[in-house]
């Protein structure tokens, strides 16, 4: 490929929330190697569903299960590499409730999981596609989000 093709990359992630007695909490994660706070996600694996590589990489980053409740967004941007040329990266994001509370351990591509009071993000998360996405979620939950036919299958 020379530098001057643009390529697609896709990922799926999502906003991991619990409630708390402040209000709702989500999953933050550290990137062990840009040192960035983001929110959990990655690529889809050859087959995978949209749903199916937000659900794992929670997992994987997290170290915790969650359900899909609803999408909330995809997220596009360009990015440029010096061998590889521009990519065109989509990003789908959910709504994911917790299934349980405990976060994993740090792992090789993850150095720290935490739960972030909702009206934190802002300071914490290093994108601003993540602070929109959480603005996104919080608007879901305040309205009372409707399941969608893709979340039933995660369940």
């Amino acid at each position: 490929m020379t530098p001057s093709q643009t390529t697609a990359e896709y990922s799926s992630g999502g906003v991991v929330y619990r409630r708390s007695e402040t209000g709702y909490e989500f999953v933050a994660v550290q990137r062990a190697r840009h040192g960035d706070w983001s929110l959990p996600k990655g690529h889809l694996e050859a087959g995978e569903s949209r749903e199916e590589a937000a659900i794992r990489e929670v997992r994987e980053e997290a170290g915790i299960e969650a359900r899909i409740v609803c999408d909330l967004q995809e997220v596009v941007y360009f990015y440029r590499r010096a061998r590889e040329g521009l990519t065109r990266k989509s990003v789908y994001y959910y709504l994911m409730e917790a299934v349980i509370d405990e976060l994993g351990g740090p792992n090789w591509e993850v150095s720290e999981a935490r739960w972030v009071p909702m009206s934190k993000a802002d300071s914490l998360l290093s994108y601003a596609n993540d602070k929109g996405t959480i603005r996104l979620a919080v608007k879901a939950l305040d309205e009372g989000p409707v399941r969608t036919d893709s979340s039933l299958r995660s369940e």
